[in-house]
C-alpha cells in the first residue's frame, strides 16, 4: 500500500493538478515588458540555465507556462524532465503551443488584449514552486468607431431633420492601445469635438439648420480604426436650384444634350417638372426631367428633345414635389440666328 500511495504521489507531481497550478498572478521584482500586437502570434523563449539541468540529473521535474487573464492564472503549457531524457511538452491551450530542449523552452501564444502577463513556474518535488521568468505583456490594439447617433438614433449614412430642428451627434467608441484621440470633424476637415478618455460617447450639439444654410457632413473618426462612421445631415425642405454654369443657355445645344441644373434637395423624387416662357399667354407645359447624384447634391437635367414649343425667350423651370415647388428663371438665345 505504501509503494501504491507514493506513485501516486509522484504522478501527480509530474502531471500536475488544480492546486499545484495555482500560482499568484502578482508581478515579482524582476520581471521583463514585452510589447505584442493583438490577435498576432508572439514568440516567448526562457534559456534554461545549467543549474536545472543538472539537478534534473538527480530529481524529475517539470516547468509550467501560466498564463494570466485579468488577475486569473492558467496553465497554458507543461514541460516534463523524466530520468534525464528528452523533455515531453504539451500545451493545453488552443491558441497556443509550446516545445523544449535542454537549453531552451519555446511559447509561441495567439496574444489577446485580456492577457497581462506570462510566468514561468518550476515545480520539483519536495521543493515549493519557483517563478523562473515573467513577462508583462503590453497589448495594442487599434481604436474601433462602433456607432454614431443623431438625436438618438443610429444612423447609416444619412439623417433627415426638420427645420429648425436641434441637432445632436453622439459618436460611440473603443479607444485603443496606446490611446488615441477621438475626433468628431465636418465636411471641411475642422475637428469639432475631441478627446482621448473613456469608451464614449463623444456628443457634440450642432444646433439648428435652415433650408438654406450649408448642411454638413459630419465624421466620426479614430486614428487605426478599420471602420470610421459620417452622415450626412439633410433638412427636410422644397428642392434649392441653383445654375451649374450660366443663366443663358444655347438653345439648339439645349434641345439636343438638355439642360443641367444643381439641385440641393433631400430626396430624388420630383413628381413634376413644368417650364413656362416668362411675358407669354402660353400655359406651362410639362417636360421630362432626369435626376442623378445622391443627397445632398443632386444635378436635375431637362429634356425637351424635339418639341417645336421651345424658343428663345426667358423660361421659368418649376419642379413640384411633397412639400410644394420650387423654381428658377433662366435665358434660351439662338446662337445661330
Amino acid at each position: 500500500m505504501q509503494t501504491f500511495c507514493s506513485c501516486l504521489i509522484l504522478l501527480s507531481f509530474i502531471y500536475g493538478n488544480g492546486n499545484s497550478s495555482a500560482m499568484t498572478c502578482a508581478l515579482t521584482e524582476t520581471y521583463e515588458t514585452s510589447v505584442c500586437i493583438e490577435n498576432t502570434y508572439t514568440d516567448f523563449n526562457y534559456q534554461l540555465t545549467s543549474g536545472i539541468i543538472e539537478n534534473s540529473e538527480n530529481s524529475d521535474f517539470r516547468i509550467e507556462i501560466k498564463l494570466c487573464e485579468t488577475g486569473t492564472s492558467s496553465t497554458a503549457c507543461r514541460c516534463l524532465w523524466i530520468s534525464n531524457k528528452a523533455p515531453a511538452c504539451k500545451s493545453l491551450r488552443n491558441d497556443s503551443t509550446c516545445e523544449a530542449d535542454k537549453s531552451k523552452m519555446r511559447f509561441s501564444l495567439l496574444v489577446k488584449r485580456i492577457y497581462t502577463d506570462i510566468q514561468w513556474i518550476s515545480f520539483k518535488q519536495n521543493y515549493a514552486p519557483a517563478v523562473l521568468k515573467q513577462v508583462a505583456l503590453q497589448v495594442t490594439y487599434p481604436a474601433k468607431i462602433t456607432g454614431l447617433r443623431v438625436n438618438g438614433e443610429a444612423v447609416n449614412g444619412t439623417h433627415l431633420a426638420d427645420e429648425n430642428q436641434e441637432v445632436n451627434i453622439s459618436c460611440f467608441f473603443t479607444n485603443g492601445s496606446p490611446l488615441v484621440s477621438i475626433r468628431i470633424l465636418d465636411n471641411t476637415g475642422h475637428t469639432l469635438s475631441s478627446t482621448k478618455h473613456g469608451d464614449g460617447p463623444l456628443a457634440l450639439s450642432l444646433g439648428v439648420y435652415q433650408c438654406q444654410d450649408v448642411w454638413p457632413v459630419i465624421r466620426c473618426e479614430a486614428a487605426g480604426s478599420e471602420i470610421n462612421r459620417s452622415v450626412a445631415i439633410l433638412v427636410r425642405c422644397p428642392p434649392q436650384l441653383s445654375y451649374m454654369n450660366t443663366q443663358v443657355s444655347d438653345l439648339r445645344r439645349v434641345q439636343e444634350e438638355g439642360l443641367n441644373f444643381s439641385m440641393k434637395a433631400y430626396t430624388s423624387d420630383i413628381r413634376k417638372c413644368l417650364m413656362t416662357q416668362v411675358q407669354s399667354r402660353a400655359s406651362a407645359r410639362e417636360v421630362k426631367c432626369d435626376v442623378r447624384g445622391h443627397p445632398p447634391e443632386f444635378t436635375l437635367t431637362v429634356r425637351v428633345f424635339n418639341e417645336s414649343w421651345i424658343r428663345e425667350g426667358i423660361w421659368t423651370l418649376q419642379i413640384m414635389t411633397e412639400l410644394g415647388a420650387s423654381s428658377i428663371t433662366f435665358q434660351l438665345i439662338n446662337s445661330t440666328g
